[in-house]
């Protein structure tokens, strides 16, 4: 299509001026039938008004061309023209296989087309480089539209808000690292700790732990490790009970692991510590948690209210006297297990450190011995005070901890005939349970949990 110099701008011509090129081209039939669809609606209106010979007239009347429906149907047929000479599918800003004739059709309908001006500016920015990070140009080799893609198929690090064209090795050697990381890969091994200490955000795709801490990055707001599946620490991540795998993390507020199923620490040492800004988490797939000796799934969270592990059937701890699952967790109120997890004999002093614990919930039944002898929820035994209470009926924190162990304890636990396993109480707690003045009515009669358990679920309730 030869076309004046005044008219070369795809942006400026009239369309009508294209149309008439396009016209002369009769012995093209696919050219011909663009021309006469785009007209068509202005012929059929001077036929109406006065006559086949009224077309010109009628053009006059609508210049300077605003009339809505040539506009339009003229716009669609450039852009099929220009498919046809270029075979690109402008449109949507998405990039598509060339060789995709479906993208191709659905774009041909898109209502939100780019012009061409915006599409080589796209890529005349992305290839521009940056002096500052040290990026050099690419414009030289930037020809035509199509080949623009493979240009840019080595530039963008995925999975964090970096500089366009910078590498993986400056990233890692100089100061100018990501704050946010969102990573898009899953199911591989994390064996090294983070490398900058001001993250901001972090979503990694790791499923496994090796090893490895994420300790102090006081700036991190929001950590999300859904993929994870296995941590592993073989030694202690700290030389006291109290420091974690996941440790120190001040301004942290959204914590995420839903495929967590195994926590195993070789020595001293927690699995999250120091996160006063965690009021709740949630561990839906976690099946066990093993501390050769102190520490917890959780140690000194100090806004932790709420912790439910709804598949946990073990919690383990190692080393008689020694402290796990959840420990120094002063406003803990509610946790919640799927099964009797608490059957290891060494475990004496889970739940150290959380007085307000009132609710602790088996959510199934359990049929093996559970030792809870470090429970000993001080403040929930209280009765002189109703600050935990949430129940209407129950008038202290004493009634409501008692309702509590009945409801989500005693009648959880199975029923033998004689000689049923054995739940180990903290003295506070076992003391309460049995004192002849709290009574309760269960289908059997009316008795103290104490004497529920032992005579008509046969289990043996020691202190």
């Amino acid at each position: 299509m030869i076309m004046s110099e005044i008219l070369k701008n795809i942006e400026t011509c009239r369309g009508e001026d294209v149309l008439a090129e396009v016209s002369a081209l009769t012995q093209d039939p696919h050219f011909g039938s663009l021309v006469n669809e785009a007209l068509d609606p202005l012929k059929q209106q001077a036929l109406h008004q006065a006559g086949y010979d009224g077309y010109s007239e009628v053009i006059e009347q609508h210049k300077p061309y605003t009339f809505a429906s040539a506009i339009i149907q003229m716009k669609s047929n450039l852009l099929l023209l220009l498919r046809a000479l270029w075979q690109y599918p402008f449109g949507s800003g998405t990039l598509r296989s060339l060789s995709d004739d479906a993208s191709l059709r659905s774009l041909a309908d898109n209502a939100s087309l780019r012009s061409l001006a915006d599409m080589w500016q796209h890529y005349i920015t992305r290839l521009s480089g940056n002096e500052t990070y040290g990026i050099p140009s690419r414009l030289s080799s930037l020809t035509d539209l199509p080949s623009a893609p493979l240009l840019l198929a080595d530039r963008k690090i995925s999975g964090a808000d970096v500089e366009d064209g910078m590498s993986l090795v400056q990233i890692l050697m100089s100061a100018n690292h990501p704050t946010e990381l969102a990573d898009d890969n899953v199911g591989w091994a994390m064996t090294k700790n983070l490398p900058w200490s001001d993250l901001t955000k972090a979503r990694l795709g790791c499923s496994t732990m090796n090893n490895v801490r994420i300790a102090s990055f006081l700036s991190l707001t929001s950590l999300k490790m859904d993929e994870l599946v296995t941590v592993v620490y073989g030694s202690s991540p700290e030389s006291y009970s109290t420091n974690g795998i996941i440790h120190n993390l001040a301004a942290c507020t959204e914590l995420s692991f839903e495929k967590l199923e195994s926590v195993s620490v070789g020595s001293y040492g927690s699995f999250l510590s120091g996160m006063p800004l965690i009021t709740k988490l949630t561990f839906p797939a976690l099946k066990e948690w093993k501390g050769t000796w102190s520490g917890g799934i959780v140690a000194n969270m100090d806004g932790l209210e709420e912790l439910y592990c709804p598949s946990l059937i073990l919690a383990q701890g190692g080393g008689a006297g020694r402290e796990n699952f959840a420990i120094y967790c002063p406003v803990l109120w509610k946790v919640v297990v799927g099964y009797g997890a608490f059957t290891y004999d060494y475990s004496t002093y889970n739940f150290s450190g959380c007085p307000n614990l009132i609710h602790l919930e088996f959510e199934h039944e359990v049929t093996a011995s559970q030792v809870l002898r470090g429970w000993n929820p001080t403040n929930a035994l209280d009765a002189s005070i109703d600050t935990l209470v949430t129940d209407e009926d129950c008038h202290n924190n004493l009634e409501q901890f008692l309702k509590n162990f009945r409801t989500y304890i005693a009648l959880r636990l199975a029923t033998f005939d004689s000689n049923g396993p054995t739940l180990t109480l903290s003295q506070a707690v076992y003391d309460a349970i049995k004192d002849e003045s709290h009574l309760f009515v269960f289908d059997e009669g009316t008795m103290t949990i104490y004497a529920y358990l032992t005579n008509i679920k046969h289990w043996t309730v020691t202190k």
